[in-house]
């Protein structure tokens, strides 16, 4: 029994270095509940934190563990800090981990995919009772939904830095983190289009926009940040359509019920109506009018109908999803999702999308709210 122990210790040990990155700006969050359980594995690694403008109690903490410090007062923005993480870090592999994010896998997890893959996209749920927290929790089954149908189709359309591991070879053959507002998705969209092997493994849990006031904060910089990704790799990216038209989909529902209401007319309705009208003359008033009304409201006809058969498909895709990837929603919210949350979602993206291609043309500089270039 010992020996088998010994042999199982020494595997490990001869398994290439993990360098653990914390992301911090002002507060801790859970870097040493992910320190302390991160560090009791077997697998070897090394930990570093970069950390803008903290706050006492994170100080506390970078002196308290022996982790690698890459600190600044000032805030530097996350590219650069990270960017500066990477260079004192040893390992073979680079684990990204924002300190708002719990990693619930182990490291040896994150190892022996990234002994097959050169990227992988960390799962990750959001942990809430609230209304919001459940309906941002479906849109993250969805983004992961996204990155296994890109895993299985050899690509990445962008990876979710809260939580995701990249072989550091691979990092600086992409030359790190740009000078973007999504940092992260810009990675992914390169990593994919220079045909690097992209894979999903591990869970995390992390966190999300307390009020809706945050959310849309929140999602008009990563809206702006997307549309700027996109737009830089338009070219490439428009050549795929197999891959970006079923993430469309899947985290933007509401757009093929858009897009059916403008291309579906009423001409056929109202064609139907008429032709059955000299038929029902001889109904009761009461029927005829409701005849009538149905003629004048078939626009309001249309779009329920549409509404409802988009809907239901898309519920029936949702349910499987969850279902396959054993992921909890509430299935209550689904209607809330796709008629509220998703329209929202999608207006900011588009609005983003528009005024991000303008300032491209016009060659002027993005700029955006708590967002240091």
């Amino acid at each position: 029994m010992q020996k088998s122990s010994n042999a199982s210790n020494e595997k490990n040990m001869n398994k290439p270095l993990i360098s653990v990155i914390f992301a911090a700006y002002k507060d801790a969050g859970f870097i040493e509940e992910n320190y302390l359980k991160l560090s009791r594995s077997k697998v070897k690694s090394e930990f570093i934190v970069a950390a803008d403008e903290p706050k006492p109690h994170l100080e506390f903490l970078l002196k308290k563990y022996s982790f690698k410090v890459c600190l600044s007062w000032k805030r530097r923005g996350k590219w650069r800090a990270l960017n500066e993480a990477t260079r004192v870090a040893e390992g073979k592999y680079l684990l990204f981990i924002d300190a708002d994010t719990k990693l619930i896998s182990s490291l040896d997890d994150i190892v022996k995919a990234l002994e097959n893959y050169d990227a992988i996209e960390i799962r990750k749920e959001i942990s809430g009772n609230s209304i919001l927290e459940k309906l941002v929790n479906i849109d993250y089954l969805n983004m992961f939904a996204v990155a296994k149908i890109s895993e299985k189709l050899n690509s990445c359309l962008g990876l979710n830095g809260a939580a995701f591991a990249i072989k550091k070879e691979v990092f600086y053959a992409l030359d790190g983190f740009r000078n973007v507002i999504n940092e992260d998705t810009d990675l992914g969209i390169r990593l994919g289009l220079k045909g690097y092997r992209f894979g999903t493994a591990g869970k995390a849990e992390t966190t999300c926009p307390k009020t809706i006031r945050e959310w849309v904060l929140q999602r008009e910089r990563w809206a702006t940040g997307g549309a700027q990704a996109i737009l830089n790799s338009l070219t490439d990216l428009a050549k795929k359509p197999v891959l970006w038209m079923p993430a469309l989909y899947l985290i933007f529902p509401a757009v093929v019920a858009f897009i059916l209401n403008n291309i579906v007319t009423g001409d056929v309705l109202t064609k139907i109506v008429y032709l059955i009208l000299p038929l029902v003359l001889c109904l009761p008033q009461k029927v005829l009018f409701l005849v009538l009304f149905l003629l004048f409201q078939e626009r309001m006809i249309k779009n329920a109908i549409v509404g409802i058969v988009t809907f239901t498909v898309w519920a029936i895709v949702e349910v499987f999803a969850a279902k396959k990837l054993e992921w909890k929603i509430s299935y209550l919210l689904l209607p809330a999702f796709y008629f509220v949350y998703s329209p929202a979602w999608l207006v900011l993206s588009f609005v983003a999308l528009l005024r991000v291609s303008m300032l491209k043309l016009a060659g002027k500089s993005i700029k955006i709210k708590n967002w240091n270039p």
